[in-house]
């Protein structure tokens, strides 16, 4: 058995002890994974920058998988975001898609492990709840939601995208949930 592996110097910059905060917001996925970067404003947030990581179903899946792993090194190393959040996954009748969604919410989750970074996981419908008040809310509510929050007219890409900006403001709402518990 080899020696354990020394901990990784954090490329993040250190948490304030108060907001801004700044969030990783991640939808796994293998073929597409979306990602945005956000900073706590306001009422709402700020979108830093958003996007996806593809791949094809004609790479091998480990380097489908290192590609995501790669991404969220190069974005945290970039843009310093003090935390990671990243939706839970669903089971439903497809265990096969399970299993996949799982490996890329693994990729991403040891980068920022590896990073030094704190990883937050919500549910979809609490992540529904937190964006739009109903844990029930078809993906274009979100995607409305997720635009009045950030005070744009729209955003580019897909639903992946929009889902990551979701995530990552479901965790900027808890975060101010934590502190205004904490002052009581």
């Amino acid at each position: 058995m080899s020696e354990p592996r020394p901990p990784t110097p954090s490329l993040a910059a250190p948490r304030p002890s108060g907001l801004p905060l700044r969030v990783l917001g991640v939808d796994p996925g293998l073929a597409v994974t979306g990602y945005a970067i956000v900073d706590e404003r306001g009422q709402g947030g700020g979108l830093v920058t958003s996007g996806t990581v593809k791949s094809t179903t004609k790479m091998p899946r480990a380097d489908r998988l290192g590609r995501i792993f790669d991404a969220t090194r190069a974005l945290i190393a970039e843009y310093q975001p003090h935390e990671v959040a990243i939706e839970q996954q669903y089971v439903g009748d497809n265990v096969r898609s399970a299993m996949v969604v799982g490996e890329a919410r693994a990729a991403v989750m040891v980068a920022a492990s590896i990073s030094g970074l704190p990883v937050f996981e919500f549910p979809p419908a609490s992540v529904k709840e937190s964006v739009t008040g109903w844990g029930g809310a078809p993906k274009q509510q979100v995607a409305q939601m997720v635009l009045i929050a950030l005070g744009l007219t729209e955003v580019d890409g897909p639903t992946d995208v929009t889902d990551a900006i979701a995530i990552a403001l479901a965790r900027i709402a808890d975060a101010r949930m934590e502190i205004a518990m904490a002052r009581r």
